[in-house]
């Protein structure tokens, strides 16, 4: 490929990327770049549907009030109120785009339950295969309207003398006035995930080694119920299916989460750790399906994985395990995507908004891409773009390192064992003197590294982060929890964050207004 100049260049072909690109379409020249194709992401297999206070006895306040208490307020609030007022526009919006949500036998939205959701607020669409469906309508949207480069890897951010003007990839360069990633999260670092194969942290690690700032790495969000049987994971089982009435049971159908006020709706985080500690305990847990009606019908999606894993779909008891799902935390944004570097945006779960806080709500995160989505957009086509094109590159930087980074199963096994659903001083100082000898290779990988390598790279980068956040938040809070600080310090971290960058290392970030402190321009 020759090098390319554009208005706009998209990293990732998730919702947020593909909604962006479709508000940018009739006004910019914009392209979307994807390491796989177009319909392959996290996106495409969210399967819960997304949170709008749609119903006339709910209310933004309620959701507001149900996110913050499920993050463990440790939320940007403008940016949550902005998030959940927004909500049932996006649900009109996306059936505007031809989006056809479940309904019932009257023509009214179907709303679903989902954990620590204190009304019936989640809209569906094809049962459980709500996220495929807005992503194949945003495609439609956007496939004659944009550049679309698949099977490319972007390997850095171009650096100019005025700020982020592009991008470099296996097949050329891209220089564009706007550079917005939006990759999606991490979960490949992780033994068990509901995660595309993709998911592997690129965009945080592009961010990071361009010398942005990141913040709350540690909050890594483990969904309770992933599909696993004989060790190997077939993805995700809704929580919609436990707000159906399904439940959590041991191997002698002991109910698990009897003890919890909401039961098996409770905060994921609650629910993760419950299944963890009697997996540990050497009991095997099952999710209790038999109570729905029409099982089959509900759940398509599902059923497919069942019959993948060779589970009888007519007596569903299904072997569960929590496994990596959602990263909470990222580069570090405003309300317009804008990050600390100039013409450098980020969207959807790269991005940390600050709307998720210590752990996200159920069905937020469809939502959260859509919103900030929108929010792009109107920022891009309505101020004069930075333009990066015509800029001087920055001088190279420090030389390329040589070295073969450690395959992702070690990865994944390590971070697992040492920075997953539990943590201490002592596994977490393990897992930084693992990553140690590998770490110069990870911030400097060079441009003529395989894709294969650069994602493991990218991984090793990823978990230094996760891992150097863990250890300085020294208590337990939402998707982060520190069995050697088990509590939460409301004195010494209530608001505060971890940020990290190349500037200013990893630093505590205390409170300011609206928790996130404005960006340096």
């Amino acid at each position: 490929m020759a090098d390319k100049a554009v208005d706009v260049v998209i990293i990732g072909s998730g919702i947020a990327g593909l909604m962006t690109a479709h508000l940018l379409a009739d006004d910019l020249n914009v392209m979307i770049i994807t390491k796989s194709n177009v319909a392959q992401s996290n996106s495409s297999l969210a399967q819960g549907g997304m949170a709008a206070a749609i119903d006339p006895l709910d209310s933004w306040s309620s959701h507001y009030a149900d996110t913050l208490e499920a993050g463990h307020h440790h939320h940007h609030f403008d940016h949550l109120e902005l998030l959940v007022k927004r909500a049932p526009l996006i649900v009109k919006k996306l059936e505007e785009l031809g989006v056809e949500f479940d309904r019932d036998q009257y023509g009214r939205l179907k709303l679903g339950m989902e954990g620590a959701h204190s009304h019936r607020r989640i809209v569906h669409a094809e049962g459980d295969q709500t996220g495929r469906a807005i992503t194949a309508a945003l495609i439609r949207q956007v496939q004659h309207r944009v550049q679309l480069l698949e099977q490319t890897m972007v390997q850095n951010l171009l650096l100019t003398d005025a700020g982020v003007g592009g991008v470099e990839t296996d097949r050329g360069v891209v220089r564009a006035k706007a550079t917005i990633l939006a990759t999606g999260g991490a979960g490949q670092l992780f033994t068990h995930t509901s995660n595309v194969p993709e998911a592997t942290g690129d965009g945080l690690a592009l961010a990071y080694r361009a010398g942005a700032r990141l913040i709350d790495m540690e909050f890594v969000q483990f969904h309770p119920t992933l599909l696993v049987r004989a060790g190997q994971t077939y993805g995700l089982i809704s929580e919609a299916v436990r707000g159906e009435g399904a439940f959590l049971v041991n191997q002698n159908g002991e109910r698990l989460m009897a003890w919890h006020p909401l039961k098996d709706l409770a905060p994921r985080d609650v629910v993760s750790r419950s299944i963890e500690q009697a997996l540990h305990r050497g009991e095997q847990i099952f999710l209790d399906c038999r109570v729905i009606e029409n099982f089959a019908q509900c759940f398509p999606g599902l059923i497919k994985r069942c019959q993948q894993a060779k589970i009888d779909q007519n007596q569903p008891l299904l072997p569960v395990a929590p496994g990596a799902h959602f990263m909470s935390g990222g580069i570090e944004t405003n309300a317009n995507g804008q990050t600390s570097l100039p013409g450098l945006y980020a969207i959807g779960e790269v991005a940390c908004t600050g709307v998720h806080g210590a752990n996200r709500l159920a069905s937020n995160s469809l939502l959260e891409g859509l919103v900030f989505a929108e929010q792009v957009a109107t920022y891009l086509r309505e101020v004069p773009l930075f333009d990066g094109r015509e800029a001087q590159l920055v001088e190279e930087g420090p030389p390329l390192v040589s070295g073969c980074p450690p395959t992702k199963t070690a990865i994944q096994a390590n971070m697992t064992a040492y920075v997953g659903m539990n943590r201490d001083e002592y596994g977490l100082q393990e897992m930084k003197r693992w990553l140690e000898p590998y770490m110069m290779g990870a911030l400097y990988p060079g441009g003529s590294t395989s894709r294969e390598e650069l994602e493991r790279k990218n991984m090793v980068l990823v978990a230094w982060m996760i891992t150097e956040a863990a250890l300085l938040r020294k208590e337990s809070r939402g998707g982060h929890y520190r069995s050697d600080y088990p509590a939460k310090d409301e004195e010494g971290w209530d608001g505060a964050t971890v940020a990290i960058s190349q500037t200013d290392g990893i630093i505590k970030q205390e409170k300011a207004s609206g928790r996130i402190i404005p960006l340096r321009r």
